[in-house]
Parts: structure tokens; sequence; C-alpha cells
């Protein structure tokens, strides 16, 4: 009797996928803080702390990117897919914000 083996999971799409959530949302979580600051008129005295939040959550953007790329040549491959999609957004949508707020 054959038993079918089940498929192994994707560990690394799966953590790419986490870390492009949380870099992500908290991405863009900065982005609104930088906004409103920026409106506010108070972004140069936290523009420094909000651009290292921004750099480290992008990190995690990259570091989504890097895993899902890795976890792409594993079997299951729409969480690995899922987390180089977020790692992109983040990275960019943390460029469109540092450009805007240098305006």
């Amino acid at each position: 009797m054959n038993v079918p083996v089940p498929p192994s999971p994707n560990t690394l799409g799966k953590t790419s996928l986490v870390l492009g959530v949380i870099g992500s949302f908290f991405v863009v979580l900065i982005g609104l803080c930088a906004g409103v600051s920026k409106q506010q008129g108070w972004l140069p005295a936290v523009g420094p702390l909000l651009l290292i939040f921004g750099g480290a959550f992008t990190f995690l953007g990259f570091l989504s990117l890097l895993l899902g790329v890795l976890g792409i040549f594993h079997r299951s491959r729409g969480t690995a897919i899922a987390g180089v999609i977020l790692g992109v957004i983040t990275i960019l949508l943390f460029a469109a914000i540092v450009t805007e707020a240098g305006k």
C-alpha cells in the first residue's frame, strides 16, 4: 500500500510572508506619522527617529524579499511569492515616504 507523502512545508516562504507583513505594516504606520508630523511642522524634531525605525522595518522587507526568492525554489511557492511582493512593496513605500518627507 502506497501512502502519499505530504508536501514539505515551505518555512522560507512562511518566514518571508510574516516578515513582509510586519515590515509593510510598520512602514505604513511610520509613513502616516511622517505625514502628520510634516503637516504639523514638527518633522525636523522626529525625522531622525522615524528614519531609523523606518530603515529597520525596511530591512525586514529586504529580508522578506531575500527569503521569498530563496523560498520560491521549494514545492509550495505561494507564500514565498507573496513574501517577495510584500518585501518589494515595503522597500518602495519607504523610498516614497523618504522622498516625500524631504520635499
